[in-house]
């Protein structure tokens, strides 16, 4: 028996069975594993990627669970390489030192803490404790001055914390609670680890967004969850929590920002938002199976672009290497006939090739010594900052195109 990937037979929420499947991208190699040139000519693992609907709950997910030591073990997501990113955490670090820290001895302690952008900004302000599962990454951390345990979090590890470090004012979650399979066990270790006044913040990319403007290539296994408010008011309510307070936020094309307490006044951004999800659809069945054939719409227009171009013997390279610009590859069967090759900022990728496409991802210096007709943006979040950091390839007469859309920019 298999044992790299498990198959949930109910939702990871409400435990409900009844769930329907909408969206198959089929089997495809996961999104962050990318290759060193040696690995290329070896057997690439590839595993269902199938997303269903809870007709209980509403909650959005993949029940084909990759077992998360093969997931993150050579993650290369780096917080730091990103500067739109890089300047969200400094801006949440102000928010949450200005609203929800008392005194400098007061306990943060962030979830999935990477390299150590966001608690380094919360230094000074309370005693910051990261947990990363990646050895790598968290040794980047601690070169921060970052106190940083490697592991994954779980309830028994909440447990050691509050004993070890005592409970925290604040616990942080940024794009962390959509890769957990067993939610309750996190939940049930927040609610260890919480001081009883204290505040769990995290944020998750919004399904509203998913379906809407943004696309489907955030859809990887790695994000088990897409989350609605109402998904997420269920699961507070279930397992002992409230939320408090949402925010709307214009990251990873649009998150929600989630408050979570023990007890506490209700704010009215929640009921608003509840409304506003179902006035969407989100609620709806329906409303996902129409989002499936957009998918597929969004395909054909383009590969039809990308194969007009290359019949003109036009240059395409690819702009940034995220873990959703392989979704969108292997989906839309784009390799290294169609771009020439990927820039990318993090050094962890730069040298390698990506999942199943097997298109090498360079320095961004690559596109100054030889700018390509067209740069196709992978990193289609980051768009109005890409193209203002980048008017010196607009200028020579490089165009950018959007991949979601089709679009020439």
């Amino acid at each position: 028996m298999d044992k790299t990937i498990i198959k949930n037979k109910n939702c990871r929420i409400c435990s409900s069975q009844d769930m329907t499947l909408f969206l198959s991208l089929g089997e495809m190699p996961l999104a962050n594993a990318f290759l060193a040139k040696k690995e290329l000519t070896k057997p690439e693992p590839a595993f269902p990627l199938d997303v269903y609907f809870c007709k209980n709950c509403s909650l959005v997910q993949l029940c084909d669970i990759v077992d998360p030591k093969i997931l993150f073990k050579n993650y290369t997501y780096l917080t730091s390489a990103s500067r739109p990113l890089v300047k969200h955490f400094v801006d949440l670090s102000k928010e949450v030192a200005d609203n929800f820290l008392q005194s400098a001895s007061d306990l943060v302690v962030e979830i999935g803490s990477n390299d150590g952008v966001l608690l380094g900004g919360l230094k000074g302000h309370g005693q910051v404790l990261g947990i990363e599962p990646d050895e790598k990454i968290a040794d980047l951390a601690r070169n921060r001055g970052i106190r940083t345990l490697t592991n994954f979090f779980t309830s028994s590890l909440a447990e050691k914390v509050a004993k070890e470090f005592d409970k925290a004012n604040v616990i942080l979650a940024n794009n962390v609670v959509a890769h957990i399979n067993d939610l309750k066990d996190v939940f049930d270790g927040i609610k260890v680890l919480l001081a009883d006044d204290g505040v769990f913040i995290f944020e998750v990319h919004w399904v509203g967004n998913l379906i809407g403007d943004g696309g489907f290539d955030q859809i990887y296994h790695e994000h088990l969850s897409y989350f609605s408010l109402n998904a997420l008011n269920k699961a507070a309510d279930l397992w002992g929590l409230k939320i408090v307070d949402v925010k709307k936020i214009p990251i990873h094309g649009q998150s929600l920002r989630v408050y979570m307490k023990k007890t506490g006044e209700v704010l009215n951004s929640v009921e608003q938002l509840l409304e506003e999800e179902g006035e969407l659809g989100l609620l709806k069945e329906s409303t996902y199976h129409d989002f499936a054939q957009k998918v597929k719409r969004s395909k054909d227009s383009l590969v039809s672009l990308l194969m007009g171009l290359k019949e003109q013997n036009k240059t395409i390279v690819g702009y940034g290497a995220p873990a959703k610009g392989n979704t969108l590859l292997n989906y839309y069967a784009i390799d290294g006939e169609v771009l020439d090759c990927i820039i990318d900022t993090t050094p962890f990728k730069q040298g390698l090739y990506t999942p199943g496409t097997h298109i090498p991802v360079l320095a961004p210096e690559v596109i100054k010594k030889q700018p390509p007709d067209y740069l196709l943006l992978l990193a289609w979040n980051y768009a109005e900052q890409i193209i203002e950091k980048e008017k010196w390839y607009l200028e020579s007469g490089g165009k950018f195109i959007h991949p979601l859309n089709a679009v020439i920019l």
